[in-house]
C-alpha cells in the first residue's frame, strides 16, 4: 500500500502540468467565450419570428417528407417508424463580416427557433506572407511521384489489395524550412508537397494566436510523427498522462478498499458512478453514431 500511494502521489506531481492543460484546455471546447471578446445574446422563439418571420421545423413532419419522396422513386416502399421521435442533430450557423474585421454568428435551434447572436472581435492579424499561395513545380518531389513509386509495394510483398496505393487526397507532408527575405526579415514557411503550394508565418511577428487557441490545438495534436522532434516527445507525455489517469484510477479504488469503514458509503458511490457513466457513454455513443454518415463526404 505504501508503495500504492507513492505511485498515486508522485505520478500527479510529475505530470500535474499536462493533466492541468488537459483539463483546462477540455473545459475551454465546451466554452469558447473563455479567453476570446465574443459579447453573447440570447433570442427566444418567439423574438426571432417577430423579427424574421422564421417558425420552428417539425423534425417529424420533416421526417415524413423525406420518406414519401424516397418512395416516390423506390420500388420496395419505406415506411417511417412511429416508434421513435425524429431530431435535428446540429445547428445551422451563419455569419457576417463586422466593419472592424470582427464577424457577427447567429446559431439557430430549428427545433424551437430561438437563436444566440454573437459579436466576435477581430481575430489577431499576422502579415500575409507574400508568397503565400505561390506554385512551385516539383514533379519528383510530390505525392504523386511517391504514389508512382510505391505503386508495386503491396504485390512485391505478397499484400493482397483491391488495387494499387493511392495519396490521400487531403492528408500529405509538408516541407518546413526559414528563409529571410530583402528587409532581412525571417519566415517560417511550409510547402505542401501534395499541392505544391507555399504559406508561411513571420517569425515572431504579430498575429499569434491566443492563449486558448493554443491550448486547444495542443490539445488536439495526437499521433508520434514519424520524424521525431519535439512534438513527438508531447505525443509520449500524452501517452504519459492518460496512464496516469487510468493509474489514478485504479490505484484510488485500492487506498478506498483498505479503509474499512469507508466500504460501504464507497461501494455505493463507484455503483452509481458505473450506472450513470453507462448511461451517459452508452446514450452519447448511440447519438454520435447516428446513421452512417460520412464526415469527409461532399
Amino acid at each position: 500500500m505504501k508503495i500504492v500511494r507513492r505511485v498515486h502521489m508522485y505520478l500527479g506531481l510529475l505530470l500535474f502540468p499536462w493533466i492541468l492543460m488537459f483539463g483546462i484546455s477540455g473545459m475551454l471546447f465546451n466554452h469558447p467565450e473563455i479567453g476570446r471578446d465574443i459579447d453573447r445574446r440570447y433570442l427566444s422563439g418567439e423574438q426571432v419570428s417577430a423579427l424574421t418571420g422564421f417558425q420552428p421545423w417539425d423534425p417529424d413532419a420533416l421526417a415524413r417528407r423525406v420518406v414519401a419522396q424516397l418512395n416516390a422513386g423506390s420500388p420496395a416502399p419505406y415506411t417511417l417508424d412511429e416508434d421513435t421521435s425524429g431530431s435535428f442533430s446540429g445547428w445551422p450557423l451563419l455569419a457576417a463580416p463586422r466593419g472592424d474585421g470582427g464577424r457577427q454568428v447567429v446559431i439557430l435551434r430549428l427545433d424551437d427557433g430561438s437563436a444566440t447572436v454573437s459579436s466576435h472581435a477581430p481575430e489577431p492579424e499576422a502579415p500575409a506572407p507574400p508568397f503565400a499561395g505561390a506554385a512551385i513545380d516539383l514533379p519528383d518531389h510530390r505525392m504523386a511521384a511517391v504514389q508512382e513509386q510505391m505503386k508495386e509495394l503491396l504485390p512485391r510483398m505478397g499484400v493482397e489489395a483491391q488495387g494499387p496505393l493511392r495519396a490521400h487526397p487531403k492528408v500529405a507532408p509538408e516541407l518546413r524550412f526559414r528563409m529571410r527575405d530583402a528587409e532581412d526579415r525571417a519566415w517560417n514557411v511550409t510547402y505542401n508537397l501534395g499541392t505544391g503550394r507555399l504559406d508561411g508565418r513571420l517569425d515572431g511577428g504579430p498575429g499569434r494566436p491566443r492563449l486558448v487557441e493554443v491550448l486547444e490545438t495542443l490539445h488536439k495534436t495526437h499521433h508520434f510523427p514519424v520524424h521525431g522532434g519535439m512534438t513527438w516527445v508531447w505525443a509520449l507525455f500524452a501517452d504519459i498522462t492518460g496512464l496516469t489517469l487510468a493509474v489514478w484510477a485504479l490505484s484510488g479504488l485500492v487506498m478506498w478498499w483498505q479503509m474499512k469503514p469507508t466500504r460501504v458509503i464507497g461501494a455505493a458511490a463507484v455503483a452509481a458512478a458505473l450506472a450513470l457513466s453507462a448511461v451517459v457513454m452508452s446514450g452519447t455513443a448511440s447519438d454520435v453514431l447516428f446513421g452512417n454518415v460520412d464526415k469527409d463526404g461532399p
